[in-house]
């Protein structure tokens, strides 16, 4: 009687502790897939304004003054005061199409312009030696990608299965 109670035990932990250690594998494909599936996703998403952040986030790197950051600071959100807003073109009982055409066609394609006027503007606030760090900084993204691109390398890392 002992013995069948002790097997059984046995027999119900081996079969519990093996459906638990399988789980969370059985649904991922071999090879890691998953990473490239989440990152075409977020690549359709649409990452609009995700460049800039990074940009800004270079900037940010710099050493700067307090007074650069203010400076900074005000100048990023005077950039997004000023950008064109299609629903501008609906009031509480109008809608005006040509209005929101043209904001939108504004908002679309001036994107280009106004990030290098946001630039220039910054570039103006930040010293030579700041300018200099900022172009080996994006020198160094640029080298990266262009490894990531030739080589497939990714820093070493188990890349989705690519190694």
């Amino acid at each position: 009687m002992n013995k069948k109670i002790i097997l059984s035990l046995g027999a119900a932990a081996l079969l519990t502790s093996s459906l638990f250690a399988y789980g969370p594998q059985g649904s991922m494909k071999k090879g890691c897939k998953q990473g490239t599936n989440q990152q075409q996703m977020m690549m359709k998403k649409g990452n609009h304004g995700k460049k800039d952040a990074k940009m800004m986030r270079m900037i940010m790197m710099l050493d700067l003054t307090d007074k650069q950051r203010v400076q900074i600071q005000g100048i990023m959100a005077n950039s997004k005061k000023n950008m064109p807003n299609p629903h501008d073109a609906f009031t509480q009982s109008t809608f005006d199409k040509e209005m929101f055409i043209k904001l939108a066609k504004q908002k679309k394609y001036g994107v280009i312009e106004r990030k290098a006027d946001l630039v220039e503007k910054i570039y103006k606030v930040i010293n030579s030696s700041q300018k200099q760090d900022l172009k080996t900084i994006l020198n160094m993204k640029d080298m990266k990608q262009k490894r990531i691109m030739t080589k497939g390398d990714c820093n070493g890392k188990n890349c989705n299965g690519r190694r």
